[in-house]
C-alpha cells in the first residue's frame, strides 16, 4: 500500500493554479497515463480556433434520434475513442450515469468556425446545431458531452454571455465577469482578451463589425496560447474540482463513487477516466471503499406475468390443490384473481381486436365513416371535421367492451404526483395507445380505403398507402410482426379496378314568387368525389387484416407489454447500478408511469409486482371527479361554459378572429380534464403555476389574470368543488365576462390608417422566449445597408429603437428613403433549441399610438415548423403610413429571412 506521503500527493494541488497543480501531479508520476489524452484535445482544439468545425449533426426523424459525429479523428484517435468512450465500455467500467439520451448542443464546438466564417449569426447559427439524442449509444456523444463541450463553454464563455445580454443586478454582473477572468487567468490565458467583454469595458458601444471583431480578437487569443497545454490547464481545473469533492467526503475514509458523483462531476469521470471510478482512485492513491461494489452488467428482466396460465402445473409440481395456488396467486398480485393486471388487459384488447375487425368488416356505402372508432389525439370539442364522429367507438362497440375498456383503464397516475392514482378522462385512447402501430395501421389503412372510394377526399391514394403509413410499418417490421407485401400489390391493382370518379354535390332548392308564377331554384356545390368498389377494397384489407391477426396479434399483444415491463425493469436495474440504492416512488414514476397507466390502470405498485421487485410506498386512491369514459362530456360543458360555440367551416374563412377565439377555448376546455386530474391527486384545486397556465392562450382581454379565475369558477361550479385558489387576478373580472370577448383586433392581411407620430409595436409570446428585430426596407423590398437591421446589439438606427421585446419607431424621424419597417420575431433557439411557433407557442403584437390608435393582430397558430415571423408591416401610403398585418412565417429561420431582405448574412 502507499505511504501516507504518497496517497496525499494531491492534497497540495487543491490549492494551487492549474499549471502548478499539473507540475504536483507530474511529480507524483501521474501525468503520463494523460498525454495521449490531452494530445488529442489539444490537436481539435487547435483545428477549431483555426475555423474547422469539429462536430456534425444529422437529423433523425420521428421514429428516429438525431446522430452526431466528431469528423477529424484520426483512425487511431477513433479506435481509442471508442474504447474509452464507447458506452457499453463506460458501461462495463461501472458508468452507469451516462445519460441515457441527451440534447447535446454540439454547435458550441463549431462555434469558433462559425465566428470566423458567418460573424453575424454565429450564436444563433450554432444554437441551431443541437442533436436531440434519443439514445446515446456512440463513443462520439460521450465524447462531447464529457470532454469538448465543457471545454469550449468555459473558453467561449465571454461569447455566450454577451450574446444572452446583461441578466442580474450590475454587482451580480461584476461578479461573473471577475469569475470568468479568474477561469482564463488560471488557463494561462490573457486577460487582455476580455478587455472589451468585462463589464464596463465598452461592449455595448460598439457596433455589429465591432463586436465581431472582438470576438474573433478573442479567438486569436485563445489560438496564441499552446492548445495542448490549454487542454492539460482545462483538464486539471476540472480534477481540481473531482478532488475538492473527494476530500470533503474522505474525512473517514474512501467514500462510495455515489456520495462523490454529482452530475456534474459525472462528465469528468467518464472523460478523464473513462467512466471507471477505480481508475480514479488509483490516480488519487485511495483504496476502494469496503462497500463499494462495481457493476460491470445489469440482471436480466424477470417479468411476473402469465403465472394464472401456468397455475395447474404449478400445483402439481407443489403438490397443493390448484384452487390453493390460485389464491396465493391472488394475493401475490394483490387483488381479488390470480390474473395479474397485465393478462386483464391482455385478454381485453384481444376482445377488443375483435369487434374492431367486425366493425370494419361490416362497414357498406351509405353508412357513416368509421373515423372516431379509434380514440386518437388531438382532442377537440369545439370543430366537426367532415366524416369525424368524436366516440364513435361509443355507438359501434358492444357494450361489454365498452365496459371493459372503462373499467380496465379508468385510472392512472401522474408522472409528476406519483402518490396517487387519478381519474384517466380518456381510457378508450389509453388502450390504443396500449396497442400501438398495429391498431394505428389497419384502421388508418381501412378510413383510407373508405375515403379513396366515398369521398369526399383522402389523404392519399391507395397506391400511396405504404409510402403514407411507413411510420406504423416500421414499427411492426422492427417488432417482428410485419404486414404482408402483398397487401400493397392488392391495393395498387384494386385501385385500377375502382369506378370513374363522380362528382359529391349538396343542392338546396329554393322558390321565389313572380307575377308569372313560382320560380324554383337550385343551388348545387360539389364538395369532393367517389369511386364505386369500396366493398371489394375493404374484403381485400378485411383478408389481410385477419390473415396478419391470426398469424401475429396474440404474439404482438404480449410483445407490447413484454418490451415495456423489461424496459422499466432495466431502467430500475440501472438506477441502482448509478444510485446504488433502488429509486424512490418520484424516481420511478419518472420512467415507469407511461406503462403503468397502459397495462396497470396507473397502478405502480401492481408494476412493482411485474418486475418482480417491492413498492417503496402505496398510491393513494383519492375521491374521482369522472368516471369512466367522462372526459369528452366534461370537456364540451366547460366550452359552453366559456362561451364555446362549435366552429362551423364558413368561420375559419370569414371570422378568422372569432375561430381563434373558439380554438382557445377549445384548449382551455379540453386542458380542464388535466385540472381535474390535479386537482385530484394534490387534494385540492391547483394554482396557475401547479396547472402551467402561463402556457396556454387566454382569450379575455386580461389575458391568463382574467381568464384564469373565469375557468377556476367554471370548473368549481361543474365539479360542485371548494372555493377557488391559487392565483389572484389584477384586474376586477366582470360578472358575465365568462362569455364576453371584445379586442380591437386586425385579421391576416388587413391594413389599418396610423398617424405620423412616435409608433410602438409590442410583441407577446406564450410558451417560447423570442429576440424581436426591426428591419428598415426599401422601396425595393431590400435594406440599403446591413445597418437597416435593428435588433439587441444594434438596437436603434433610422429612428427606430428596440428594447426588449418592444419596437418603437418615430415615424417623422424615418429616413425618406424607407418605405417599410418589418418587425420581425425569432425564437431564441438558445434558450429552447428544439421550439417553433406551433399551437403551444404563440404571439400577438399590439400597436399604440399616442393620439390613442389601438390595435392587435393575433395570427393562427403556424404548422410548418417555423422559428422566424415578420409580424406586422409599418409602410408608406399616400404621404402618410399604414400598418399592414402579415403573420408571415420562415421555417429556414434567420437565414431565410435575411436572404428575402437582403441582408449579407456572412456579414
Amino acid at each position: 500500500m502507499a505511504s501516507d506521503t504518497t496517497a496525499r500527493w494531491w492534497r497540495p494541488a487543491l490549492e494551487c493554479s492549474p499549471d502548478a497543480a499539473l507540475g504536483v501531479e507530474a511529480a507524483a508520476g501521474q501525468q503520463q497515463r494523460f498525454a495521449d489524452l490531452d494530445a488529442m484535445v489539444g490537436r481539435l482544439l487547435s483545428l477549431a480556433l483555426s475555423g474547422r468545425p469539429l462536430a456534425r449533426v444529422m437529423p433523425g426523424s420521428a421514429q428516429s434520434s438525431d446522430r452526431v459525429e466528431v469528423d477529424i479523428l484520426t483512425a487511431q484517435e477513433r479506435a481509442w475513442c471508442g474504447e474509452a468512450f464507447g458506452v457499453r465500455e463506460q458501461q462495463r467500467r461501472g458508468a452507469w450515469f451516462v445519460p441515457q439520451k441527451m440534447s447535446l448542443k454540439a454547435g458550441g464546438v463549431n462555434l469558433p468556425s462559425l465566428l470566423r466564417a458567418r460573424p453575424a449569426y454565429a450564436v444563433t447559427l450554432a444554437g441551431d446545431d443541437t442533436a436531440r439524442l434519443h439514445v446515446v449509444d456512440s463513443a462520439d456523444a460521450v465524447l462531447l458531452w464529457a470532454l469538448l463541450m465543457p471545454l469550449f463553454e468555459t473558453l467561449l464563455e465571454p461569447v455566450r454571455v454577451r450574446a444572452a445580454g446583461p441578466t442580474g443586478t450590475r454587482e451580480e454582473q461584476r461578479q461573473l465577469w471577475s469569475a470568468v477572468e479568474d477561469r482564463y487567468r488560471s488557463l494561462g490565458i490573457d486577460s487582455g482578451a476580455l478587455e472589451v467583454f468585462r463589464f464596463g469595458g465598452g461592449w455595448h458601444l460598439l457596433d455589429r463589425a465591432g463586436q465581431q471583431q472582438a470576438r474573433l480578437r478573442l479567438l486569436d487569443a485563445l489560438a496564441a496560447v499552446d492548445p495542448v497545454q490549454l487542454a492539460a490547464r482545462h483538464r486539471m481545473l476540472m480534477l481540481q474540482g473531482l478532488m475538492s469533492a473527494f476530500a470533503k467526503k474522505a474525512k473517514t475514509g474512501t467514500p462510495l463513487a455515489r456520495r462523490v458523483l454529482t452530475r456534474a462531476l459525472q462528465p469528468v469521470v467518464s472523460g478523464y477516466f473513462a467512466g471507471d471510478w477505480l481508475a480514479v482512485l488509483d490516480y488519487l492513491h485511495a483504496p476502494p471503499h469496503p462497500d463499494e461494489e462495481v457493476i460491470t452488467a445489469l440482471p436480466e428482466p424477470r417479468l411476473y406475468v402469465g403465472m394464472s396460465s401456468q397455475a395447474a402445473d404449478m400445483a402439481a409440481q407443489a403438490g397443493i390443490p390448484e384452487s390453493e395456488l390460485h389464491a396465493m396467486l391472488a394475493a401475490f398480485m394483490g387483488g381479488g384473481t390470480s390474473l395479474s393486471p397485465v393478462e386483464e388487459r391482455s385478454a381485453a384488447l384481444r376482445d377488443w381486436w375483435a369487434a374492431f375487425d367486425e366493425a370494419h368488416a361490416l362497414q357498406k356505402p351509405g353508412m357513416a365513416p368509421l373515423w372516431g372508432l379509434v380514440d386518437q389525439d388531438p382532442m377537440s370539442v369545439s370543430r366537426t371535421v367532415q366524416g369525424f364522429t368524436p366516440q364513435l367507438y361509443a355507438h359501434l362497440l358492444p357494450a361489454e367492451i365498452l365496459d371493459k375498456v372503462s373499467r380496465l383503464w379508468e385510472t392512472a397516475t401522474l408522472p409528476r404526483h406519483p402518490g396517487s392514482i387519478v381519474s384517466n378522462p380518456r381510457p378508450h385512447l389509453t388502450m390504443a395507445e396500449a396497442l400501438g402501430p398495429a391498431a394505428e395501421f389497419w384502421h388508418g389503412v381501412g378510413l383510407t380505403a373508405w375515403f379513396c372510394c366515398e369521398g369526399p377526399m383522402s389523404r392519399t391514394t391507395l397506391s400511396g398507402i405504404e409510402r403514407y403509413y411507413q411510420q406504423p410499418l416500421a414499427a411492426l417490421q422492427a417488432a417482428g410482426y410485419p404486414v404482408d407485401p402483398g397487401l400493397f400489390e392488392e391495393l395498387r391493382a384494386a385501385e385500377q379496378q375502382l369506378g370513374p370518379e363522380e362528382e359529391i354535390t349538396d343542392s338546396r332548392d329554393s322558390t321565389v314568387e313572380t307575377d308569372y308564377g313560382t320560380l324554383t331554384f337550385t343551388t348545387s356545390m360539389g364538395r369532393g368525389i367517389r369511386r364505386d368498389g369500396f366493398e371489394q377494397v375493404r374484403d381485400l384489407i378485411t383478408r389481410h387484416r385477419r390473415q396478419w391477426a391470426h398469424k401475429h396479434l396474440d404474439a404482438y399483444v404480449e410483445h407490447r407489454w413484454r418490451h415495456e415491463l423489461e424496459d422499466v425493469a432495466h431502467q430500475h436495474h440501472r438506477h441502482v447500478a448509478a444510485k446504488g440504492q433502488p429509486p424512490t416512488l418520484i424516481q420511478f414514476a419518472r420512467f415507469a408511469t407511461q406503462a403503468a397507466n397502459r397495462w396497470t390502470g396507473g397502478d405502480l405498485g401492481a408494476l412493482y409486482t411485474a418486475i418482480g421487485e417491492p413498492a417503496p410506498s402505496r398510491q393513494a386512491r383519492p375521491a374521482r371527479l369522472l368516471e369512466g369514459d367522462g372526459g369528452y362530456d366534461f370537456a364540451r360543458r366547460v366550452y359552453q361554459e366559456l362561451g364555446g360555440q362549435p366552429i362551423v367551416q364558413d368561420s375559419l374563412a370569414h371570422k378568422p378572429e372569432e375561430a381563434r377565439r373558439q380554438w382557445q377555448l377549445d384548449r382551455l376546455a379540453t386542458e380542464s380534464l388535466r385540472y381535474l386530474q390535479l386537482q385530484e391527486a394534490l387534494g385540492q384545486p391547483p394554482t396557475a403555476k401547479q396547472f402551467g397556465a402561463h402556457r396556454l392562450a387566454w382569450p379575455w382581454p386580461g389575458e391568463e389574470d382574467e381568464g384564469w379565475p373565469i375557468l377556476q369558477r367554471v370548473l368549481a361550479t361543474l365539479t360542485r368543488g371548494a372555493a377557488v385558489s391559487g392565483h389572484s387576478p389584477s384586474i376586477a373580472v366582470p360578472a358575465d365576462s365568462v362569455r364576453a370577448l371584445e379586442s380591437p383586433t386586425l385579421t391576416k392581411g388587413a391594413n389599418a390608417l396610423l398617424q405620423t407620430e412616435p409608433t410602438t409595436v409590442e410583441v407577446a409570446t406564450t410558451g417560447v422566449p423570442v429576440d424581436v428585430s426591426a428591419v428598415l426596407l426599401s422601396r425595393e423590398g431590400k435594406v440599403r445597408s446591413d445597418s437597416d437591421l435593428v435588433f439587441y446589439n444594434h438596437p436603434s438606427h433610422g429612428g427606430v429603437a428596440i428594447s426588449g421585446s418592444t419596437v418603437t419607431a418615430d415615424l417623422e424621424q424615418v429616413p425618406g428613403d424607407v418605405t417599410t419597417i418589418a418587425v420581425v420575431a425569432s425564437i431564441d433557439l438558445e434558450a429552447q433549441p428544439a421550439a417553433v411557433f406551433d399551437q403551444r407557442t404563440t404571439w400577438r403584437a399590439d400597436m399604440t399610438q399616442p393620439s390613442g390608435t389601438q390595435l392587435s393582430f393575433t395570427p393562427a397558430p403556424f404548422t410548418s415548423g417555423e422559428t422566424v415571423v415578420v409580424t406586422v408591416e409599418l409602410y408608406r401610403h399616400g404621404g402618410g403610413w399604414k400598418t399592414r398585418a402579415v403573420g408571415q412565417g420562415y421555417d429556414t429561420g434567420l437565414a431565410g429571412l435575411a436572404t428575402d431582405y437582403g441582408i449579407n448574412v456572412e456579414n
